[in-house]
């Protein structure tokens, strides 16, 4: 067996995940994803609300979609499983706000204003391009 040597192991392919991996790749670190659901394809979505193998995840009964429930003591999470995460969840889609949202002020009323979600991003941006995204359909 080989052995391997990462300088960064990240668990979960989500926001946080993959946007980690992305910088420290471009940092020149060798980082290593794990993720414990599988690779989405468009036919292997549910088509209508009552697929629960499509939805929901729980492989014990032969669930293998897109949402898991992880019941803790006084809470329960519905999230993403699978490449991409809580991606999933939003039904894989990269909504960029337009000029005239980004002048709202919406983001300083909340007291935390960035120069990120007051500009547009740049037309260079890497990360809709690294992750394939491509211009919804519009009509």
């Amino acid at each position: 067996m080989r052995e391997e040597h990462y300088d960064w192991v990240i668990i979960g392919s989500g926001f946080g995940g993959s946007v980690s991996a992305h910088r420290l790749t471009q940092k020149g670190y060798k980082v290593l994803v794990l993720e414990k659901g599988r690779r989405f394809n468009d036919e292997d979505f549910p088509k209508n609300n009552w697929d629960l193998k499509r939805w929901m995840w729980n492989p014990m009964l032969g669930l293998k979609g897109i949402f898991q429930m992880s019941f803790m003591k006084h809470m329960t999470v519905l999230h993403g499983v699978g490449v991409g995460g809580g991606s999933l969840v939003y039904a894989n889609t990269l909504p960029t706000p337009k000029s005239p949202f980004l002048g709202l002020g919406v983001v300083s009323e909340i007291g935390r204003p960035s120069s990120r979600l007051t500009t547009p991003p740049p037309s260079g941006c890497s990360e809709p391009r690294r992750i394939h995204s491509r211009p919804r359909a519009t009509g």
